[in-house]
């Protein structure tokens, strides 16, 4: 038997869904983060995006370790990183919102005017819901189930922005790149528990829950994109940016 049998053979129900996030993440910030000096792609990372990404993909790491771990019934070792995962993920959360409302508040990210206050809408959701997702499922640890949805709704939300860079091989620009990212959060979730109960193989109302959040966040990007009343005047007070004249 070859290593790639051994390798399929070896693969669990949801184990590929989780991989292809992987691969996502290693498309889309190759170029502009994990080989930067090769490909020269962006401006100059100051040491803010660094740390973000430094953070980001560690918490990836851990998060891919707990997974395997537990889908394979070694749970010790799935707990035994749990706090350090904990202390990453929040970590993560906070250099997003950090690194996400600053930019908006200096203007980048676009034009000029209304642009930056518009341009905060995707990733300031995608974050915001990562945190929900995430934050619950540390809350409700104890339930393996819950816990198990919740962690894979957060790891599949959190891949939408480097989904979004992989389209861009893709997609110049456009709604394309930003509701294709988060469809393909959204798909890779479903693909990777087909919205079942472990314990009895039924549809969980949890997991249609986190698709019900999941499509809501996804009309609260396009409202927002759009450039609605009730977006402009938050992001304007979150980011100090002034509103248009």
């Amino acid at each position: 038997m070859t290593a790639i049998s051994k390798f399929k053979d070896s693969l669990k129900e949801g184990d590929i869904f989780v991989l292809l996030g992987g691969l996502l993440v290693l498309v889309g910030f190759t170029p502009t983060f994990f080989l930067k000096p090769v490909f020269g792609a962006g401006k100059p990372l100051t040491l803010l995006v660094l740390i973000h990404g430094v953070t980001t993909t560690a918490w990836i790491g851990i998060f891919l370790y707990q997974y395997f771990a537990a889908s394979r019934g070694l749970l010790a070792r799935h707990k035994e990183v749990g706090v350090t995962g904990a202390v990453l993920f929040g970590l993560f959360i906070a250099l997003s919102y950090v690194t996400a409302l600053g930019r908006a508040a200096a203007g980048g990210g676009a034009q000029a005017g209304i642009s930056p206050l518009i341009s905060l809408a995707y990733p300031f959701w995608v974050i915001s819901e990562t945190l929900i997702f995430g934050a619950t499922a540390f809350i409700l640890v104890r339930r393996s189930n819950w816990h198990r949805h919740l962690q894979l709704a957060g790891f599949f939300t959190l891949l939408a922005p480097a989904t979004a860079r992989a389209l861009r091989f893709v997609f110049e620009s456009g709604p394309g790149i930003t509701f294709g990212s988060l469809l393909i959060s959204l798909a890779l979730y479903i693909g990777a528990t087909r919205l079942k109960d472990t314990r009895t193989g039924k549809v969980s109302n949890l997991a249609l829950a986190i698709v019900g959040i999941q499509v809501f966040v996804a009309l609260l990007v396009f409202f927002s994109l759009k450039g609605s009343y009730l977006w402009l005047h938050f992001s304007s007070a979150i980011t100090g940016y002034p509103l248009p004249e």
